[in-house]
Formats: C-alpha cells, sequence, structure tokens
C-alpha cells in the first residue's frame, strides 16, 4: 500500500513538473550558426554552350529565426541565411578552354581566386514529434523563398595567361529546403536545435574575358547544398493563464440553523 503511495506521489511530481516546464506557444526567435558544404556547381555558358564545373570549399553558414508556435507540434517561421562559398578550383567539363592552377614547369595559368557565397530568405514550416516531457524531440520541416548568390572570381585561362576571366554578378532566384533536426528543452523557454537543411535552387552570373572567347552569361544549379547548425532558440510567448479558484463551499446546515 505504501509503495503503491509513494509512485502515485512521484508520478503527480513529476506530471506537476512537466506542466510546469511546458514551453509556451507564440512567437519565438533563435540563432543557429555551423558547417556548409556544397558539391561542384556546374554552369553553362550563354554564347558558347561551355560547361565549367566551380568548387566550392566547405565553410561556415549562420542564420536568424524568427517564428510563432501554434500549439506542441505545429511552427512556421521567417528564416535568413548566410552560407561562405571560397572557390577552389574551376575546370570545364568538356573542351580544352577552362581554368587551372598555373605552375613555371607548365604554364597555363592561375587558379581563380574569389568566393560564390548564398544570402536565402525562406519561409519555414516545422512539425515537431512527440510530447514537450520527452525532453529532447525530433522535428521536420520544409522551406521555400529565395536564394541571393554572389559571384566575384578572377582567373587566367588555359594555355593563355594573358586572358583574364572575371566574374563579379549576383543573381536571386527561387529556392526550396527540407529541415531535419533534434530540440533539446533546456529550460521553461529555451531550446538547443541541432538542424541540418539541404538547400537546392539555381543561380546565374555575368562574366567578362579579356584576349579571349567571350562567354557571356553562366546558368547553373545552386543545390545539394547540405548545412548543419547548431542553434539556440528562445520563447517570447505568454504562458497560459491559471485556472480560476473554485467558488467557495457553502455551508447549508449553518443557513439552515440561522432560518430557523
Amino acid at each position: 500500500m505504501k509503495l503503491k503511495l509513494l509512485a502515485s506521489v512521484a508520478a503527480a511530481g513529476l506530471f506537476a513538473a512537466g506542466a510546469a516546464s511546458a514551453e509556451p506557444n507564440g512567437w519565438y526567435g533563435a540563432i543557429d550558426a555551423g558547417y556548409h558544404m556544397i558539391d561542384d556547381i556546374n554552369a553553362e555558358s550563354s554564347t558558347t554552350g561551355a560547361n565549367w564545373n566551380y568548387e566550392v570549399n566547405d565553410g561556415w553558414a549562420a542564420f536568424a529565426r524568427l517564428g510563432y508556435r501554434f500549439n506542441p507540434n505545429w511552427r512556421a517561421e521567417l528564416e535568413g541565411g548566410y552560407r561562405s562559398g571560397d572557390v577552389g578550383t574551376v575546370r570545364a567539363v568538356s573542351g580544352t578552354q577552362g581554368l587551372c592552377n598555373f605552375t613555371p614547369a607548365t604554364g597555363g595559368c592561375f587558379s581563380p581566386e574569389g568566393d560564390i557565397e548564398s544570402v536565402t530568405l525562406m519561409a519555414n514550416v516545422i512539425y515537431d514529434f512527440g510530447y514537450e516531457a520527452w525532453g529532447i524531440r525530433p522535428f521536420v520541416g520544409l522551406g521555400a523563398g529565395v536564394n541571393r548568390v554572389k559571384t566575384d572570381l578572377t582567373g587566367n585561362l588555359r594555355a593563355n595567361r594573358a586572358a583574364t576571366f572575371t566574374a563579379d554578378d549576383d543573381s536571386t532566384k527561387f529556392a526550396a529546403q527540407a529541415i531535419a533536426g533534434l530540440a533539446w528543452a533546456v529550460g521553461d523557454r529555451t531550446n538547443i536545435d541541432l538542424t541540418y537543411r539541404y538547400l537546392t535552387g539555381d543561380a546565374g552570373f555575368a562574366s567578362t574575358t579579356v584576349g579571349a572567347t567571350q562567354f557571356g552569361e553562366w546558368d547553373g544549379d545552386y543545390d545539394q547544398s547540405h548545412t548543419v547548425t547548431l542553434g539556440l532558440r528562445y520563447s517570447f510567448g505568454a504562458e497560459d493563464a491559471p485556472p480560476p479558484p473554485p467558488p467557495p463551499a457553502r455551508n447549508h446546515r449553518r443557513k439552515a440553523r440561522l432560518t430557523s
């Protein structure tokens, strides 16, 4: 009997603690930072039809989010993001013209120096699995918005060190992303989010070439972008008001005595 009573008291205590630590619905803000990697960006010249692969080195990414939680499972948010993009090498997929590393022994050309950076603005819908009592909850989501890709490159063409290739342009195009992660509740209003984002979209930029064929506009894909971040999310929502106290009990017997 005592064991059952202790178990009942413990269960009630855990329930009360879980209820007290429930995250309020409403507005929240978050910041995230982490690691970004993307496959080579393949782009096609509008004038020659040449295809070049632009290698983007792994780098860092950062995000800021403003969201609204409708209930313990559904959230919507507006997300601004930045993905770095230091360029490694640029090479032609086919043909002889491209960019390469210059060595005094072989001649050739310099590898281009520059960046292909991404700035995104996305609207996300997030679903949190399970219940708040879990403490750690998985979530998935989808996002859609725009991706502004800034390209800034300078290099020399293969077999012609005097032919300087330059690209300094940006494009803003539609993009979409898939989201998955884990949220760890570390307080009544605070979560630590481990988030994976897969971003896909298009990109384009103009180029000029001094002393060689003009390649004009380049059209390509900014996809297969993988980002893993760690973020801090804080809820601004108001906590639910406690239920009103029950009305005072009436002593009918005493009332009957006074009226008799």
